[in-house]
This record gives structure tokens, sequence and C-alpha cells, in this order.
């Protein structure tokens, strides 16, 4: 039986880098050189508060009146100045659009309870831009 196999390829190990066809196999006629097309650069959206564009908007948050995106620095100054916070109270982005205003219980910063939630963006609706983005994320 170990005869058999002594001619054939080897079956187990490591396998090509190239997967797909075998380097000196022929090109079909009319097929294209590169099958990959260039990658579509969209111009960087503004921000609706400082108003410069943004150019990671995997980052961004989209603002509650107008639904454009706001880099998340300025939505973090944003919510910062218009809440008052008591002595040992922190402000947190805590995700899905929502900051909160928490306590750490001791030194370590392991333990907090949340005071206050202060959503930023509307719950449950999602922005034009963002499905953009979401598209071209599943895409890759």
């Amino acid at each position: 039986m170990a005869d058999e196999r002594r001619g054939s390829q080897k079956r187990f190990g490591r396998r090509r880098k190239g997967r797909g066809e075998r380097p000196d196999a022929p090109q079909q006629p009319g097929a294209p050189e590169s099958a990959a097309e260039p990658p579509r650069v969209n111009p960087p959206m503004e921000c609706g508060f400082c108003h410069k564009p943004i150019y990671d908007l995997s980052t961004a948050l989209a603002d509650r009146e107008s639904g454009g995106p706001v880099h998340f620095d300025c939505a973090l100054q944003r919510v910062t100045d218009r809440e008052s916070l008591a002595s040992g109270e922190r402000l947190v982005y805590i995700g899905s659009g929502v900051f909160a205003v928490v306590e750490y219980k001791d030194r370590s910063e392991t333990a907090f309870t949340v005071k206050r939630r202060l959503p930023f963006e509307e719950e449950g609706k999602k922005q034009d831009w963002r499905r953009a983005l979401s598209a071209r994320v599943t895409s890759l």
C-alpha cells in the first residue's frame, strides 16, 4: 500500500500560497490581468461642530439635530460643556451613542456606578453616511 502513494503528490502539509490557478497555467484570452478594481476614494465628510474634515468615519458620532457626522472629540467637548460634574464624577462614553456620568467606587477605577445616562445620538436611527460605511466594511 505504501508503494502506491510514492509516486503521488504530497497530500498533507503546506499548500501553495496562490491557492487559485497555477502560476504556469495559461491565461484565458480576454480575461483581465487584474481582477481587483481600485478602491473608491470618498472625500472626507465635514464635522457639524468644528467644520473640519472627518477622515475616520468609524469613530464619528451622529449629531442629534442634523444627523450629520461629528468628531468624537467634538461630541465629548459638547457634552462636557453642557454637563456640570460633582467631585468624584467623570464623564465616559458607554457606547451606542450614549455618554454617562459615572462615579467610581474605589481608587482602582474598576467598579463604578452610572449616575446619569446622556444620549448623544437618536436611539435606533441609522444615518445614511453610516449605512454607506457599513456597506463598504462588509464588502471587504
